[in-house]
């Protein structure tokens, strides 16, 4: 008997040529779950063609850099392929799709390729470990509009993991790693910023970020260089978490330091980009002795561990 469920894999998505950068930001900056522009609803879409705008060719040379494009796409297929034969190997026979929220594929054209297919009820997994409106929320509020639409139900899904112990093994593992090579390194975990104002409005972003450190911390033990928190990837004038990774590395002059991404699951613009070039440039003017970035989970085996155990439990 064929399934009537299918597994949806939620992210945020991003182009795949630099030539689709604008469309990306303007989708992006469309979102109020994202940022939520100062002024009534019906003129965010105006300040996001000023700033998708205005900030095309800088983001565009930033993807140059980096191929012509972003691998999120190539890297979430490869967690997708990971889940389902984790999921089979289960005796599972639900599909796994992939739904981005500002690029292709979006949920409108899966949602209508799974109905077609015969499945009546979705079970949303996100690729964002941290509980968070602008994230997981969003991604889920276009997942439920779009099944409501065509008659699908969305069940209760995978929707945080900040503190699961297959995600932290596949964080802690590398940097533990890490540290044995250069064991006097300062640890700098860094995670992907919000604005303040959604964490005053109850959002638990910051707290589960912090959840997240506060366990690889106690699973890695004291480390001479000591651990450091910082967020990146602020956009526009609002004030926003603090301290920003820059400022940090300012600090660290001298030093080894090993960064360690903690809100990011695949590589894409704020690794291979911001962390590696922007950032590394900043270490370097700032006199850090060594700087080594650790890669995204991906589909590291205890990544997929978590996400397969936490999907077999609500299937």
């Amino acid at each position: 008997m064929r399934p009537d469920t299918a597994v949806v894999l939620l992210n945020l998505g991003g182009p795949l040529r630099s030539r689709d950068v604008e469309g990306f930001l303007y989708r992006l900056f469309s979102d109020r779950d994202i940022i939520k522009f100062p002024g009534p609803a019906f003129l965010q879409p105006l300040f996001a063609t000023l700033l998708s705008k205005g900030r095309r060719k800088e983001v565009m040379g930033r993807y140059d850099e980096i191929g012509g494009g972003s691998p999120i796409l190539r890297e979430t297929a490869r967690q997708a392929a990971a889940l389902r034969a984790a999921l089979r190997e289960a005796g599972r026979a639900e599909p796994v799709k992939i739904a981005f929220r500002y690029t292709s594929p979006r949920a409108a054209g899966v949602l209508r390729s799974l109905k077609g297919q015969g499945i009546r009820r979705v079970v949303p997994v996100t690729l964002y470990p941290h509980d968070c409106r602008a994230t997981t929320g969003s991604s889920l509020v276009e997942l439920e509009r779009e099944a409501r639409a065509l008659g699908l139900e969305v069940l209760p899904g995978v929707l945080h993991y900040a503190t699961d112990p297959d995600y932290l093994e596949s964080l802690a593992v590398p940097l533990e790693a890490a540290l044995r090579e250069v064991p006097g390194a300062t640890v700098v975990f860094s995670a992907h910023s919000l604005p303040v104002r959604q964490i005053e409005q109850g959002d638990a972003y910051q707290r589960e970020i912090e959840a997240t450190v506060e366990a690889l911390k106690a699973r890695v033990g004291p480390v001479p260089g000591g651990f450091r928190l910082a967020y990146q990837s602020k956009v526009g004038p609002i004030k926003w978490l603090e301290p920003e990774l820059g400022s940090v590395l300012r600090t660290l002059g001298g030093r080894d330091i090993i960064v360690l991404p903690v809100s990011f699951v695949t590589e894409h613009i704020e690794t291979l980009h911001e962390l590696d070039i922007l950032f590394r440039d900043v270490a370097r003017e700032a006199g850090v002795r060594s700087y080594r970035r650790l890669p995204a989970p991906a589909a590291d085996p205890a990544y997929i561990r978590c996400l397969a155990r936490r999907t077999l439990s609500v299937l």
